[in-house]
């Protein structure tokens, strides 16, 4: 018995230890539901020492208030019924700590019994942990399903077979169908037998390389993933045996796409600026050339071989400009119209017009520039400045050519008087002393009448005219006009006139003004040379032929200006000075005579030679013979009508010697009272006269004592203007221009006697 006893105190013994060292809370209740047993465990489950818990109804222990009063009814029910709710089957509660939280317990309630007494045996493990650890990996698998489902990228995983395990619905788009419908398949299975292998063997290198590797892939089929960038790396299980391949699938169809029209747009840019006529240039920020069309580099000099050398090119405007455009580029993005200079591989200089603008290129500033070669603009400025000056030049001749109209008509009045007088005077004083001193007289006034005459014959207004006229005449009436320059200038001239010339048939005027501007150009060469300056002029017969040649010591003309020596308003001379026509007009008055003029090679200074063939004369050649004056019919009256006194005495004093009775008027009225009373064999009358001129007075003629006109000779100091000139030109009668000689006064009676009528001299108005 006893030791029955002791035997049954070892197994309580052996009970309460295990009880005790239970991880699980185990708490023991008798029939009323009051804690016999609380082990250590519970007490630290619960927060309640098992000397507080021991007594206490289980109820108001572990179980939340919310919920006591259902555990005694389904107790009693149980010891009353013996149908067990909770009995003998693990069931997971809410229980209750000391401190009033509330947590999840895994609860078996067994029942055990000794002798008559029975106790109710629960056994309580706490989930709080577990309760986390499902949340959270719940949890994780939410996000996980969240970031595959709206990953804008294919993601996938497939087993070493090629074999879809997982993918997400962005991967649908690269299977063209839903993505959960790939699961199991293979590439063969959605992709086809060509774009299969391609996978296969980007998913053969990463297994072989172990490690990450992107590329490129394209599937002819697909829209959206057209283009994937596709980054595939293996995946290694918790078994470490077999490695799955994971992989991210990223559309870059949109962007091959826009490489491609990129592209595509950069080529066309670079076509249109490679064919662009204007010179275009892309400059980055330090200067350096990115972009070069063909019309730029054509405009730098830029030919086989130079390419090396224009690259390294810094800059293309000269350093002044360089400076002031490099500082404008950077401050100002856009400009239009900036002239500048820029220099051309080979050194030379040229002006050009800058337009750039600042654009984004690559992350980058850029400078794209256009340049316009301003050179020929600037000639045609420069030419247009010219012809302006050529024009104001005309306009001034224009008004210098009616200023001379009036001093020539008062300059050849008293002209013809000295020079009539004097020329009276040296035959009068013939074999005297003073016979030289008139010579002299007369040969000065002779001289002042060239002059005046050659000045009549430059600026007359009026179609050329061609007559035969004595070459070397022509180029001493030049240098009569020219002598005062050339003196003051110490230029010496040297003249070798040929004797034996024959006349000419040119337009004395337009050859006086080449031969004067030959002279004044070699006079205005020889100004910037030192003494001595000399100027030859010689004439001579060669073949049909005149050749006049004028020819200076200055210091000539530079191979680069020979060409272009005959073009029109093209000078060196400082503005000014020169209108660049005077070579042009020469040239094209020369050529118009079927003749050649050239500027010659010499040893030094210029040599112009003027050719001219000897034409046939058109009219008859000027006779040299005096005048034969007949003294019956013609010869016996004359009436001079002019309002210079001394001009008329000394017309009528020419015409006395020559037989003639004269009588002399002041003015047109006293001519008409003295043509309407006396019949005239010849009336030399003055073109400007007050109250009634010449023109008027022979239009009265005409229609008063129309045989009177056919014996008016015109007496004029002005064939300047047109008007005088249109008038002669329409009345046809002979001219004497003053200053008059006693030659012209006969040349004029033989001209009108070859005019008169038969019937001999007027005699009234029925004459």
């Amino acid at each position: 018995m006893e030791q029955a006893d002791a035997t049954a105190a070892s197994a309580d013994a052996i009970l309460a230890a295990a009880i005790r060292s239970s991880l699980d809370c185990i708490v023991v209740t008798d029939e009323t539901g009051r804690v016999i047993e609380f082990n250590a465990a519970a007490e630290t489950t619960f927060g309640c020492r098992r000397a507080v818990a021991i007594g206490a109804t289980i109820y108001d222990l572990i179980v939340p208030p919310r919920l006591r009063d259902a555990h005694p009814i389904g107790r009693n029910a149980f010891l009353a019924e013996g149908v067990p709710r909770l009995l003998g089957q693990r069931s997971e509660q809410i229980a209750v700590r000391a401190d009033g939280s509330e947590f999840p317990v895994e609860l078996a309630i067994t029942e055990a019994r000794s002798g008559s007494r029975r106790f109710f045996v629960a056994t309580l493990r706490d989930l709080s942990a577990r309760h986390a650890r499902d949340a959270a990996l719940l949890g994780s698998q939410a996000r996980l399903e969240a970031f595959m489902r709206h990953a804008p990228i294919g993601m996938y995983l497939k087993d070493v077979d090629g074999r879809y395990l997982i993918a997400n619905p962005e991967m649908g788009k690269v299977f063209g169908r839903p993505a959960e419908e790939a699961i199991g398949l293979s590439a063969v299975d959605i992709f086809g037998h060509e774009e299969a292998a391609m996978i296969a063997e980007n998913d053969r290198r990463v297994l072989e390389a172990g490690q990450a590797i992107a590329v490129e892939e394209f599937l002819s089929q697909a829209t959206d993933y057209a283009w994937s960038l596709v980054v595939r790396f293996p995946v290694q299980w918790e078994d470490q045996q077999q490695a799955r391949i994971g992989g991210f699938d990223i559309d870059i169809t949109e962007l091959k796409r826009s490489a491609e029209r990129l592209a595509e747009s950069e080529k066309r840019f670079r076509a249109v600026t490679h064919h662009h006529p204007v010179p275009v240039v892309f400059i980055d920020e330090a200067n350096q050339l990115i972009v070069a069309n063909p019309a730029f580099r054509e405009m730098m000099g830029v030919g086989p071989g130079d390419e090396d050398r224009f690259l390294q090119h810094r800059w293309f405007a000269t350093r002044e400009d360089y400076r002031r455009i490099n500082a404008m580029s950077r401050e100002v993005a856009r400009v239009d119209g900036v002239e500048a200079h820029f220099c051309r591989l080979d050194g030379s200089v040229f002006p050009v017009s800058l337009s750039w603008r600042h654009v984004e290129m690559d992350g980058r500033l850029v400078i794209v520039g256009s340049i316009l070669d301003l050179t020929a603009r600037k000639a045609a400025e420069a030419e247009l400045a010219r012809s302006r000056e050529a024009l104001a030049q005309s306009e001034r001749l224009n008004a210098l050519g009616s200023l001379l109209a009036g001093v020539s008509h008062e300059l050849n009045n008293p002209l013809a008087v000295v020079f009539a007088q004097a020329a009276m005077l040296e035959e009068q004083l013939a074999g005297t002393a003073h016979a030289d001193r008139a010579g002299k007289i007369k040969r000065a006034a002779e001289r002042c009448a060239r002059i005046v005459k050659t000045f009549l014959a430059m600026a007359r207004e009026r179609h050329p005219e061609r007559r035969s006229v004595d070459v070397n005449e022509l180029i001493r009436a030049a240098l009569d006009i020219a002598s005062y320059g050339l003196r003051t200038a110490g230029v010496e001239v040297d003249t070798r006139l040929s004797d034996d010339l024959p006349l000419l048939e040119v337009d004395p005027d337009q050859l006086h003004q080449v031969l004067l501007n030959l002279i004044i150009n070699a006079q205005q060469a020889l100004q910037e040379i030192p003494e001595p300056r000399h100027i030859e002029i010689a004439t001579a017969m060669i073949g049909g032929e005149i050749e006049i040649l004028v020819s200076d010591n200055g210091p000539g003309v530079s191979a680069e200006v020979r060409s272009r020596i005959f073009d029109p308003f093209f000078t060196t001379k400082p503005q000014g000075v020169g209108t660049g026509i005077g070579l042009a007009f020469s040239l094209g008055v020369v050529q118009a005579h079927n003749g050649r003029l050239e500027l010659l090679d010499g040893p030094a200074g210029a040599h112009f030679r003027l050719r001219l063939p000897v034409e046939p004369c058109a009219g008859s050649q000027p006779d040299r013979r005096e005048p034969q004056i007949t003294k019956g019919g013609i010869g016996r009256t004359a009436l001079v009508v002019d309002d210079e006194p001394d001009v008329a005495e000394m017309v009528g004093l020419f015409l006395e010697t020559e037989g003639f009775s004269v009588t002399v008027v002041g003015d047109g009225a006293h001519a008409k009272h003295a043509m309407a009373a006396t019949p005239f064999d010849a009336i030399f009358c003055d073109l400007r006269m007050p109250n009634t001129d010449g023109p008027a007075l022979y239009d009265w003629a005409r229609e008063t004592v129309p045989a009177a006109a056919d014996r008016f000779v015109f007496v004029t100091g002005d064939t300047l203007g047109l008007s005088a000139a249109h008038f002669l030109e329409r009345a046809s009668r002979p001219v004497v221009e003053k200053p008059f000689t006693r030659e012209t006064i006969r040349q004029a009676i033989a001209a009108l006697a070859t005019t008169a009528r038969t019937s001999g001299p007027s005699h009234g108005r029925d004459s």
